[in-house]
């Protein structure tokens, strides 16, 4: 119950329009949230959303008109958002809420409804632009809750956005995931094979939603300037314009596989991941090659999250466009030896992250919102 300030049941409310790696993340935190501190965990999110979910292991879900649409009239879609988590709120009766946030706009109508409830509450922001900070911060009851942050630097444009201090927005990282048991060289054999090219023949892939944030755009003109294959797993709005360049190209250097459910596989075949995006938190895909093996050629937005050690971990390109991408790539393919070294080094910096301890410290934050709450310990 709200009024007990005991943390036993959780809410996550999810305002997001289309099923992503912030939304896996989010159903894969409630999953571990239950399973290791036996939380009842409810998760809200639109219809579809929960149908591209699958059943996360002990999650209740609950569909919800929530998502941020960013055509929508802003005050029309606050309301319906602060509608739709009262009657949440009245039906599900939790000791807690947290609000995973795809942008910083995207719970304008959740985090007040939380703030009036007095519920306590951790809001989890993935992406963020940089922007300047609003005049007037807008009115979020932000005051009483546990903010945090998918990086530093999402952190950083969190607190402008929101009118809040630097310090006050905690750090929560994505974790990586566990290195894959296959065997790397007989899944490189078999997965090119199934391409059609050898085991020495240049392999690069790009794995994340097909739009122009990632640089799905950016991809027909890096892979235009690069003697490879382009594997591309994904799904997006630019998946139409994708398919009909691949079409067109005699050489098939541009080859679509779609959504894809474990991408791991791939990693340990691919050469090098390719991360042309134009804003990121903390890429999953990047955690995913990291924790594979796979060396990673990326734009700076892409590892901007892992500060002054960047260039240790990836080929970071000098600009942003298909040229500098495909410079950075070709120059990664040339030098084996490097590309070992930046993917050991990545290896590394990710080891720490796995999803025990970012369960706990999540649960830390929780537990910190709930005291915060009650002017107590939690």
């Amino acid at each position: 119950m709200i009024g007990t300030r005991r943390l036993s049941r959780l809410l996550l409310l999810l305002p997001s329009a289309r099923l992503g790696g912030t939304e896996r993340h989010s159903a894969a935190l409630a999953a571990r949230l239950h399973a290791q501190a036996g939380l009842a965990v409810d998760l809200a999110a639109e219809p579809a959303v929960l149908e591209g979910l699958g059943a996360p292991e002990g999650v209740g879900l609950h569909p919800a008109r929530l998502a941020w649409e960013a055509d929508e009239e802003p005050a029309a879609r606050a309301a319906r958002q602060a509608a739709e988590t009262r009657r949440l709120l009245a039906d599900l009766q939790p000791d807690a809420a947290l609000v995973a946030l795809p942008w910083p706009d995207a719970g304008n109508g959740i985090l007040p409804v939380l703030a009036e409830a007095a519920l306590p509450r951790l809001v989890l922001l993935h992406l963020a632009p940089e922007a300047e900070p609003p005049v007037v911060p807008p009115a979020l009851g932000l005051e009483g809750a546990v903010v945090a942050a998918v990086s530093a630097p999402i952190g950083r444009r969190a607190a402008r956005a929101w009118g809040l201090p630097d310090a006050s927005v905690a750090v929560l990282p994505n974790p990586a995931p566990r290195p894959s048991a296959l065997d790397r060289a007989a899944t490189r054999v078999e997965l090119r094979a199934a391409l059609g090219l050898s085991p020495t023949e240049r392999l690069l892939l790009f794995v994340g939603r097909l739009e122009e944030a990632k640089g799905a755009d950016l991809l027909p003109g890096i892979i235009g300037r690069l003697d490879a294959t382009l594997l591309v797993a994904g799904d997006g709005a630019l998946r139409g314009m994708l398919q009909e360049i691949a079409a067109a190209d005699p050489f098939k250097r541009l080859r679509l596989l779609g959504p894809v459910a474990d991408p791991a596989p791939w990693y340990l075949a691919a050469d090098a991941l390719l991360l042309p995006s134009r804003l990121e938190g903390a890429p999953l895909a990047f955690l995913e090659a990291a924790a594979h093996g796979c060396p990673v050629v990326a734009t700076p937005a892409a590892v901007e999250a892992f500060g002054d050690a960047a260039p240790r971990i990836a080929s970071v390109a000098e600009t942003s466009d298909p040229a500098g991408i495909a410079a950075a790539a070709a120059a990664l393919l040339a030098d084996p030896a490097r590309a070992a070294r930046l993917s050991a080094a990545a290896a590394k910096q990710v080891a720490g992250r796995d999803w025990a301890g970012v369960t706990t410290q999540a649960l830390g934050l929780l537990r910190a919102a709930t005291a915060a709450a009650r002017g107590g310990t939690a």
